[in-house]
């Protein structure tokens, strides 16, 4: 009986040495997945925000032209301000990016500062979304009431 309890214990543990270079290398494999595929979905976000960037400074552009002169100038410049903040920091974000990152970091490095930067990325986006919306809502807004002034100038 002993002679059958040293042979199970001899093979368990020959069988877990065996199947022990697999599993890390198997854990390695999906760390290094895990870190190529956090860098898609953060340069994902970065290509998703970039084209905003042209719209933003038109846009950012209208709404200062559109407040010289006018009572709610405050309120538009808050929005373009916005634009501007928002493109500020996809322009930080960039040159911190690719200033930050190191090849030779280890997978755990590597999954880490993505998270990061996908957190970052995650809130930039945001950012732009959120004023584009509210600059675009606010440039219709003046444009449809511009018509009604202009009317009522020439009546008078």
């Amino acid at each position: 009986m002993k002679k059958i309890a040293l042979a199970l214990v001899g093979l368990s543990m020959l069988w877990a040495c065996n199947n022990s270079p697999a599993q890390v290398e198997n854990s390695s494999a999906s760390t290094s997945e895990n870190s190529e595929s956090l860098k898609k979905e953060v340069m994902e976000l970065h290509d998703k925000v970039m084209p905003q960037m042209t719209p933003m400074s038109k846009l950012q552009g209208q709404l200062m032209q559109a407040s010289v002169g006018r009572a709610d100038s405050i309120d538009i410049m808050t929005a373009a301000t916005e634009l501007k903040y928002a493109k500020e920091a996809m322009m930080v974000w960039m040159r911190e990016f690719s200033s930050n990152f190191e090849e030779s970091w280890s997978e755990e490095e590597k999954v880490a500062f993505f998270k990061s930067e996908k957190m970052k990325m995650e809130r930039i986006d945001s950012k732009t979304t959120d004023a584009l919306a509210a600059g675009n809502e606010l440039l219709a807004k003046l444009e449809a009431q511009t018509p009604a002034q202009d009317s009522a100038s020439a009546a008078e």
